[in-house]
């Protein structure tokens, strides 16, 4: 029997910039069995460095563009300006106090800010969120929080005071200033969503000597963010020009991925990816495509359960 390449399915992903489709192959013959490699590159391990690798850099944006598409213009009331403000997404900044015997170590990190989300998701109905951990320049970590969920600031002080004393993190403080009130939080909105992900993409890959030895994980997000970002739908190939069609009529830009030539000057194809706006989206106005992102993006903004699965049915023949 020939032993060839053939294509079994075709794997469609959407993010709110792109609409990646690859090819599933499998070897016909006698490598049935056969396992392709995988790119070593792609499975290289920053955590015990602190730093963000190439692929959860773009991971990071993605999650932080699913959370800005997603998000719904609302109001709250300042009473330092005395008005309403509209905004959509907030930053929020948690700071660690100096500690008596240095840095405080990955596992009271966990600790202290998963403690303070599940605080906040369950009493501020914080919904979807980014996280990032970096260093002061006194090497003082402190935590950035990007989030669709308005919050006030004495609640958001309050509760991180609170859950710092109550893992005594916050006896050094009180030794020096005589209270439990160390001015570690911060919260403002966001007003230029739209190069949100841009720019958190690269603050948050920036190299820092303090934390080349921290091993915790660096960065995460909500877990309905984190099933977004894995989503993903399988087409056989008898309908994949079905489903595909209406891309080419909403003006996407087409980008052709390729692989590294090899030694013969020989290289294979491994995705399109099609290049989209909020604009583009709107055009398809129907479709799978369409139907999935709208079902994305109301996933998010629903209030579901945090263990409901996302499932995509094709609806053809």
């Amino acid at each position: 029997m020939e032993n060839r390449l053939i294509i079994t399915d075709y794997r469609i992903k959407l993010n709110p910039q792109s609409i990646c489709l690859t090819e599933c192959t499998q070897w016909l013959g006698d490598d049935l069995g056969k396992k392709r490699l995988k790119q070593n590159a792609n499975l290289i391990d920053n955590s015990t460095k602190g730093i963000l690798s190439p692929k959860n850099i773009k991971r990071c944006q993605n999650a932080i563009r699913w959370l800005v598409v997603a998000s719904q213009e609302k109001k709250y009331y300042s009473f330092k300006e005395k008005k309403h403000i509209k905004f959509k997404v907030n930053f929020i900044t948690l700071t660690i106090p100096p500690q008596k015997n240095g840095l405080v170590t990955e596992k009271q990190i966990k600790v202290v800010l998963n403690t303070w989300l599940t605080y906040h998701r369950k009493y501020s109905k914080l919904n979807n969120y980014v996280w990032k951990i970096e260093p002061h320049k006194d090497k003082r970590l402190h935590i950035h929080i990007t989030t669709d969920t308005f919050i006030y600031y004495p609640k958001i002080a309050n509760s991180w005071n609170l859950i710092l004393k109550r893992n005594g993190m916050l006896e050094f403080h009180y030794e020096k200033f005589k209270n439990y009130t160390p001015p570690g939080t911060q919260v403002k909105p966001v007003e230029k969503i739209k190069k949100l992900a841009k720019y958190m993409g690269k603050y948050f890959s920036k190299p820092n000597e303090a934390m080349l030895n921290y091993r915790g994980k660096v960065w995460g997000c909500s877990m309905k963010i984190n099933k977004v970002l894995n989503n993903s739908v399988y087409v056989c190939p008898s309908i994949i020009g079905k489903v595909t069609k209406p891309i080419f009529s909403c003006g996407a830009k087409l980008l052709e991925v390729f692989t590294k030539p090899n030694i013969f000057g020989q290289k294979w194809k491994v995705a399109d990816i099609y290049l989209m706006d909020l604009s583009n989206w709107i055009k398809l106005k129907s479709g799978f495509l369409y139907d999935m992102f709208k079902e994305l993006i109301l996933f998010l903004r629903r209030e579901t359960p945090r263990d409901t699965q996302l499932q995509f049915e094709l609806g053809y023949e």
